[in-house]
């Protein structure tokens, strides 16, 4: 059985994460007259010209992250629905949106980034939670 996450990303989006990853579309160009062989900095490089060419479009990404069905919990499937339903400010928030300890929503969230699935960002004093996919595919 295999989990695949899906996540639509806008084109503008995939430009930001092209600049963190080789900082700029020249520095990309540069690497690749000396790497020609590194095909995912092709891709990429081939990718971001024509997001750049078509910043309002919005993509579908698709990977399969997690091999063990058992590891999505019921308690974290609610968790992962309930910061897509209500998008909460904080851990707090969600813990009392999920009914649940705020101590074992958020050792279940380590565990959710720690599979990619979630990020968790400082947001003053408290932790915000972002999910990083828009669907889960489970294919059996």
């Amino acid at each position: 059985m295999q989990i695949k996450f899906v996540r639509k990303v806008k084109a503008k989006d995939m430009i930001k994460e092209f600049e963190k990853k080789y900082g700029s579309l020249e520095k990309l160009k540069r690497y690749l007259e000396r790497n020609p062989d590194d095909y995912v900095a092709l891709m990429d490089y081939d990718d971001w010209v024509h997001f750049l060419a078509n910043p309002e479009i919005e993509i579908e990404e698709g990977e399969v992250i997690v091999s063990d069905i058992s590891f999505l919990t019921p308690q974290k499937l609610q968790i992962l629905e309930a910061v897509k339903k209500y998008k909460p400010k904080s851990i707090r928030e969600l813990a009392d949106k999920v009914k649940r300890d705020v101590k074992n929503v958020y050792m279940d969230l380590k565990d959710l980034e720690k599979a990619g699935l979630v990020e968790l960002h400082d947001s003053g004093r408290a932790k915000r939670v972002e999910l990083k996919y828009n669907e889960i595919l489970i294919t059996i």
